[in-house]
């Protein structure tokens, strides 16, 4: 088996920084399965999933709706609990053979983020949908997968492979509202251990990108010109950092 080089997966992204607006039960669905990992299947609030030949869970969602952010959630409380679990991040297939596939199937739990990469791609695809039938067989994995496409979106090109996907649940990953936006930006902040003036907060809303990945990619570059410039985050340095000066 080759294994992907080692990921460090973002600190801040878990469930605590996760805005539940809109998502509560997908939310507490995954609190539940990694809660339960890796005796999921004892789990009585997990019955809808126990029950499942093929024990998937999809999230569903356009580009930055915060599907990874989830899945990281998910893997820093399985790595806390020292339960064993891989994340793969399929737009990084072409660096890898197929063989990475091999043997996953013995984990507790099998994070696949952004499998609509591999669509199209029958080699992928095969491999993909021969590790589900193997975590069929074997009883013990579980998978959560995020995606872009549905499990009958044509662009999947295996009918196996769309069947497989189908067995599985499917949430879907809902935008955050105005208000969510601003918690969430809170929330990072916070973590950060960012002062953030509501002035400020207010600012970068208004003015940036509305995308949560592009909202929390300006505050990465917001705390490191706050530390620079050891200063209080404000609506100056915004507009510096967005070149609106």
């Amino acid at each position: 088996m080759q294994l992907p080089l080692p990921v460090t997966l973002p600190v801040d992204e878990n469930f605590d920084s996760f805005v539940t607006t809109g998502n509560e039960e997908v939310v507490s669905v995954l609190e539940q399965i990694v809660d339960a990992l890796p005796l999921w299947r004892t789990a009585q609030e997990l019955g809808p999933l126990t029950s499942l030949q093929l024990p998937l869970l999809t999230l569903l969602g356009s580009t930055a709706v915060g599907k990874s952010h989830l899945l990281f959630a998910a893997c820093h409380q399985l790595a806390g609990k020292s339960v064993n679990h891989l994340y793969l991040n399929l737009n990084d297939h072409k660096a890898w053979s197929l063989d990475i596939f091999e043997g996953l199937e013995n984990l507790s739990l099998i994070a696949l983020d952004n499998i609509h990469a591999i669509a199209g791609d029958m080699r992928w695809e095969e491999a993909l949908f021969d590790l589900l039938n193997r975590v069929i067989e074997t009883k013990q994995a579980m998978v959560i997968c995020t995606s872009h496409l549905g499990p009958s979106n044509p662009a999947f090109v295996l009918p196996d492979l769309r069947s497989r996907l189908a067995w599985g649940v499917i949430y879907h990953v809902n935008q955050l509202d105005d208000n969510g936006r601003e918690e969430a930006v809170r929330l990072r902040a916070a973590e950060r251990g960012l002062k953030l003036s509501n002035q400020a907060l207010q600012f970068l809303l208004h003015h940036s990108e509305r995308d949560l990945k592009s909202l929390m990619s300006l505050l990465a570059r917001l705390d490191t010109r706050s530390l620079q410039e050891q200063k209080r985050l404000s609506v100056g340095m915004v507009k510096r950092e967005l070149n609106l000066n």
